[in-house]
């Protein structure tokens, strides 16, 4: 399968495993060895710079909300448009974080758009495979607005969801039964 760094995983409304249900994941890595990915619609009830003084003595500015980024705890890491300070290239204008170091510069910094993550999501060898083939999710492009818009945890979801419903609905249409005007459809 192509891998699906830089594309998002929008939960079926079928999904009802309390982790993911209504989830819109952000896949950062994905291949042979698995796939790594970010929940972007799990606001904590933390702030970042609450949380930064128990990681680093660095200075924070930021003051946003913290996101659960999955059910698989331990980690912190950033998603930011900062390509310098990239660990993980994940699309255009997206990168990931995951060396202390580049994260307390995003940290120490208003420059750029940046959201933290407290844990991860991940998938094992072919299991992110088998779950796409049972129709667990949907799978879209991402653009920076889905990472970094003012989106609450529901209205993210149901916009990803209608894309990426539109666009499966687009590839069972032929083309010959697509008016040149739509309104005369």
């Amino acid at each position: 399968m192509k891998s699906l760094r830089g594309r998002l995983l929008i939960a079926a409304p079928s999904l009802t495993d309390p982790n993911f249900a209504r989830a819109v994941v952000l896949i950062a890595a994905h291949g042979e060895t698995g796939a790594l990915g970010l929940i972007l619609n799990r606001e904590l009830d933390s702030d970042v710079a609450e949380v930064w003084a128990r990681i680093s003595s660095e200075p924070c500015v930021r003051r946003e909300k913290m996101r659960h980024g999955g059910p698989v705890g331990g980690t912190l890491m950033a998603v930011h448009d900062r390509r310098p300070l990239a660990n993980l290239l994940v699309g255009e204008d997206l990168y990931v974080a995951t060396e202390l170091g580049a994260m307390e510069s995003l940290a120490a910094s208003a420059d750029g758009r940046v959201r933290f993550f407290a844990g991860h999501a991940g998938w094992g060898p072919g299991q992110l495979e088998d779950e796409l083939r049972e129709g667990s999710w949907l799978v879209a492009a991402a653009v920076p607005d889905h990472v970094f818009g003012d989106h609450d945890s529901q209205s993210l979801w149901k916009d990803a969801a209608t894309v990426a419903g539109r666009r499966e609905v687009q590839s069972l249409i032929e083309p010959r039964h697509i008016p040149e005007d739509p309104r005369a459809n």
